[in-house]
């Protein structure tokens, strides 16, 4: 591990050039360091959800990033997946194509199988590939967006690599309406046109949002046609508790590659038709002065229709068609406050999965099956001065055939107020493709520790060690299952304090993943990664810019012809017309791929060359 450390200290000159930025306070008077605008949360600190109640964020053992609403507006982001692909320790497979389109993404190594997605709470992932479509989740809706890196079983179930939970946003309390409307065009007549109201009278609050995305595609057969709606509805009743109700209806129709090359005997392209349908109605209602009662009960519906063709002459010679429906129950008691609190539930959940494939010239292949799963948990918080013990356990029975028990010890330690010690173990399972294969579900342990602090001058550092051991896990080669893979491997981020209404963000991830037996690297997975932002804001003038750089190694094989080892920089300027008027119309422009880098995994799916995307954003 320190040879591959020392032969990677090149890659780690950006970061060296972040930590030295504040040399240039020598001539200037030090400014008081601002942990809370880094990260490090003193006081009223930021409170998150990843244990499924919530906690100070100092009292998380779990390497944990937050993305506030704010932060995703200063993005100009059209979807979930481009705020993600920002995020220490994440990369997208085919980031840098058309907004919207089909993706899929890993977390410091861990595949998004293994990633459970969740919106308030409730799974997105589909059945078949235990995946989330991320490019179907507007940006529009989300309050903040919680990720944990590491394994989450013990809490939310099948959480092998990790969770991305979406918070969405509640109904304004303060006024009886108010909104906001977004307008996009560049490049390619791609654009997005959405907008939200939402307001409170008496005890009833709302909140809807809605908007389309379209596209011609930056790449051949990469265009989308996208619509979305989203609504919450909350009623505070008459002497205590509170209904809410959630509804989404999400539509995308996508071109998601076109191959013309002589490596293959014909040239190809590939076409998506995803529907998805969610609704989810929520009852709390406080026990006791410090005991509450959840009670959710969700339903969603997914259709998937994928067909691939011939380019020349124009035959379709493969079709996927999967249709899901999911539906169920849950019930959880919160005791305590941020100090000492237990959580206890129960779930039920119920899935039909039916897909037919067809193969011209073969006989389709069709697969039906229905299953259920019980889920019952118990998570705590225990603080003793300055020791905080964070101990889980879960129990999960997936129909008749496999039951999975998943725990969790962790531990946080304040050392000083500027200083916090993480470290945890926990154990966990994720489905994957167990529901169409009968294959057991992939389970492992894995085991984490860090450190913040706030101590040197202008900076907040963090730092995290982590050790994963799978197994039930595919093989390098895909075809058969293995006993065990290891991922290994170490995350540093950093943030400056602003000077001169500069800031800087940065992030570096090392992941080596083998398989156990053989210790062979396995290919196609990010191996380095570097995230910059450089960031400015003026609100004097109104004007605030950011500039992020992604760099990564894919480690991909000689049939892959990756493209990586540079940097792909995107530039976003927001400028607000009437400087101190929170009603202010702003203007932005984002420059996608300034340097027109190529930077892709497979060569199917190259990323977009330099594109550009112009707008106004407007507050009432």
């Amino acid at each position: 591990m320190i040879l591959r450390t020392v032969r990677k200290l090149p890659l780690m000159l950006p970061l060296l050039l972040c930590l030295a930025a504040p040399a240039w306070g020598d001539e200037v008077e030090e400014p008081g360091l601002d942990l809370k605008t880094l990260g490090f949360e003193t006081g009223a600190e930021q409170v998150v959800t990843t244990a499924r109640s919530p906690r100070p964020i100092s009292k998380i053992a779990e390497n944990v990033t937050v993305i506030t609403a704010k932060q995703i507006e200063e993005l100009n982001a059209h979807t979930l997946a481009e705020v993600l692909n920002t995020v220490p320790g994440i990369q997208f497979d085919r980031a840098g194509r058309t907004p919207g389109v089909l993706d899929s993404f890993s977390v410091q190594g861990a595949n998004g199988g293994h990633i459970l997605v969740l919106i308030d709470g409730v799974s997105q992932n589909e059945q078949g590939q235990n995946a989330a479509n991320l490019g179907m989740i507007s940006v529009q809706q989300i309050e903040r967006v919680e990720i944990i890196k590491g394994g989450a079983s013990a809490a939310w179930g099948q959480a092998l690599g990790g969770v991305v939970n979406v918070v969405t946003k509640s109904p304004n309390s303060d006024k009886p309406f108010s909104g906001s409307t977004f307008s996009s065009f560049g490049d390619r007549f791609t654009t997005e046109q959405r907008g939200e109201v939402t307001g409170t009278i008496d005890r009833f609050g709302y909140y809807l949002s809605g908007g389309f995305i379209h596209s011609d595609g930056l790449l051949p057969n990469n265009g989308i046609n996208q619509n979305n709606i989203f609504g919450k509805f909350v009623y505070d009743l008459p002497t205590k508790g509170r209904l809410t109700l959630t509804g989404s209806s999400a539509n995308s129709r996508m071109g998601d590659e076109e191959v013309r090359n002589v490596l293959w005997p014909d040239d190809w392209h590939d076409n998506f038709d995803w529907k998805k349908l969610s609704s989810v109605l929520t009852f709390q209602y406080p026990l006791a002065e410090r005991l509450n009662l959840e009670v959710i009960g969700h339903y969603g519906y997914l259709k998937q229709d994928d067909r691939l063709g011939n380019i020349s002459p124009p035959t379709e010679y493969k079709r996927y068609f999967d249709k899901e429906s999911d539906w169920g129950s849950s019930a959880r008691l919160t005791w305590g406050d941020s100090r000492y609190n237990l959580v206890t539930g129960l779930e039920y959940e119920h899935n039909q999965v039916g897909q037919t494939e067809t193969v011209i010239a073969d006989p389709a292949e069709q697969f039906n099956k229905g299953f259920n799963r019980y889920g019952v948990y118990s998570n705590g918080t225990f603080s003793y001065g300055a020791l905080t013990i964070l101990p889980g356990l879960r129990y999960d029975r997936i129909d008749s055939d496999h039951n999975e028990v998943s725990y969790t010890l962790g531990a946080t330690y304040r050392l000083t107020e500027k200083n916090l010690l993480r470290a945890y173990f926990a154990r966990g399972y994720s489905r994957a493709l167990a529901v169409q294969t009968n294959f057991p579900p992939q389970e492992g342990w894995t085991v984490q520790v860090g450190a913040e602090s706030g101590d040197v001058p202008y900076l907040w550092l963090k730092g995290t060690l982590f050790y994963n051991d799978a197994w039930n896990m595919p093989s390098i080669t895909g075809a058969v299952i293995t006993s065990s893979q290891i991922r290994q491997g170490f995350e540093l981020e950093l943030r400056t304090v602003p000077l001169y209404g500069f800031s800087l963000n940065c992030g570096y991830t090392m992941t080596d993943l083998r398989d156990k037996e053989s210790r062979i690297r396995v290919q196609g997975m990010p191996g380095d990664l570097i995230k910059l932002a450089v960031i400015y804001d003026n609100p004097l003038w109104g004007l605030h810019g950011i500039l992020n750089g992604n760099y990564v190694w894919w480690n991909g094989s000689s049939a892959q012809m990756s493209e990586d080892r540079n940097f792909l920089w995107n530039l976003h300027l927001t400028q607000k017309l009437l400087p101190g008027n929170e009603l202010s119309p702003e203007l932005f422009l984002s420059a996608y791929n300034l340097f027109n880098s190529a930077q892709y995994g497979t060569w199917q799916f190259s990323n977009a060359g330099r594109w550009l995307e112009g707008g106004v954003r407007f507050k009432f």
